[in-house]
């Protein structure tokens, strides 16, 4: 005969700064747990249990209803389901970032709450407290969109219902994002005449960040397979020891190789041979690029009056410099790689001073023309 359970009742809570409520969850596999959920910081507004009397009511009712998402607390739901399939289907890299946003930005506010428990104006309070701390838009973006992946994929996997990170924000004035630095094709011509002489695998690295605009994990995974004299094949990328596809698939694609990188390219073979990695260790495995920026890259050329700020300032600045020659940001596009042109616009390309100047003279001498004359 069936055993009807007893509905729960909870046990309240009262903290000097919060609401909670413990009771006892289902797990997936059939074990009881006890949970405890936050129901909602005390404020102004809520300042007894009858403020939250609602929410008591919501709880206690995923709690005796059995709902899947009752069943996992965010914190389980995260590790045991989605940071595993973000492992298997993710590049290396942002399994790496996700799992750093998880365990420091979410998992001390949020990890105890029943996945279906997360209110929108929770994740809108740590979201502000973050802001007010000083991130940036951009920084606060990664850090929401995040969360409102693990609620997709668990609305997917048809665990959850609603996604309560879509509409949450933060309800204060943020830091301004700095402006990403760029280099200039003087500054790389400077950087290669220095490193050349020294170690020519650093002069490759740099050439290949600015002249065919790749990531630094693309540089790690270059072959000389991949190069056919006049274009480099992106086939794969490397990241720490991951090696592994390219960060999209339209990153997989042919770059034109021009010179002074194609020259480089060749007094590279010539000096290290032709067989493997493009730029390899002495052991034959990709080339550590922060091994040679500490030891080569950073301190020659700053004993030579150079700042480093590290590969991506030459991908935007070539960016910058194919859109400003060729007039036509779908240049930029296609040589970055990016499947839309907003994302080249908004992050890598940057308008030329001198261009500007030369498009300013130019209105100045239509508006010194006599009205009427040629436009």
């Amino acid at each position: 005969m069936f055993k009807r359970t007893r509905k729960q009742t909870g046990q309240f809570i009262e903290t000097n700064s919060a609401f909670l409520l413990r009771y006892y969850a289902t797990t997936v596999t059939g074990e009881r747990k006890k949970i405890t959920v936050k129901l909602a910081d005390k404020s102004d507004s809520i300042r007894t249990r009858a403020d939250v009397e609602h929410l008591i009511e919501k709880e206690l009712a995923k709690a005796n209803g059995a709902t899947e998402a009752a069943k996992w607390s965010v914190e389980d739901f995260i590790e045991q389901k989605y940071l595993p399939w973000v492992t298997d289907n993710k590049a290396a890299v942002t399994a790496y970032s996700y799992k750093r946003l998880w365990e420091g930005r979410w998992k001390n506010h949020i990890g105890k709450i029943a996945l279906d428990g997360l209110q929108t104006a929770e994740i809108t309070r740590i979201l502000t407290a973050y802001a007010k701390e000083g991130y940036s838009g951009r920084t606060l973006s990664h850090i929401k969109w995040f969360l409102s992946g693990v609620y997709d994929f668990a609305i997917a996997q048809g665990v959850a219902k609603e996604n309560p990170a879509f509409a949450a924000q933060w309800l204060c004035k943020v830091a301004r994002t700095e402006k990403p630095s760029e280099y200039s094709l003087a500054e790389v011509r400077a950087m290669l005449a220095i490193l050349e002489p020294i170690d020519i695998r650093a002069a490759v690295a740099v050439a290949l960040a600015y002249f065919a605009a790749l990531r630094p994990a693309e540089i790690r995974g270059l072959k000389w397979e991949d190069y056919n004299g006049e274009e480099l094949q992106i086939c794969r990328s490397v990241w720490r020891q991951h090696v592994g596809e390219t960060k999209t698939e339209g990153s997989a694609a042919s770059v034109p190789v021009i010179e002074p990188l194609r020259g480089l390219l060749e007094r590279l073979g010539t000096k290290y041979g032709r067989g493997g990695y493009i730029l390899q260790s002495a052991n034959h495995t990709p080339l550590d690029l922060n091994s040679l920026n500490v030891r080569t890259i950073a301190p020659k050329l700053k004993a030579a009056g150079i700042a480093w700020r590290g590969f991506y300032p030459g991908r935007r600045g070539i960016s910058s410099l194919v859109t400003d020659t060729s007039k036509n940001a779908l240049n930029s596009t296609g040589l970055l790689r990016h499947s839309n042109p907003v994302t080249a616009l908004k992050y890598y390309t940057r308008a030329q001073k001198d261009s500007i100047r030369r498009a300013l003279e130019h209105v100045e001498e239509l508006a010194k023309q006599p009205e009427g004359g040629t436009q």
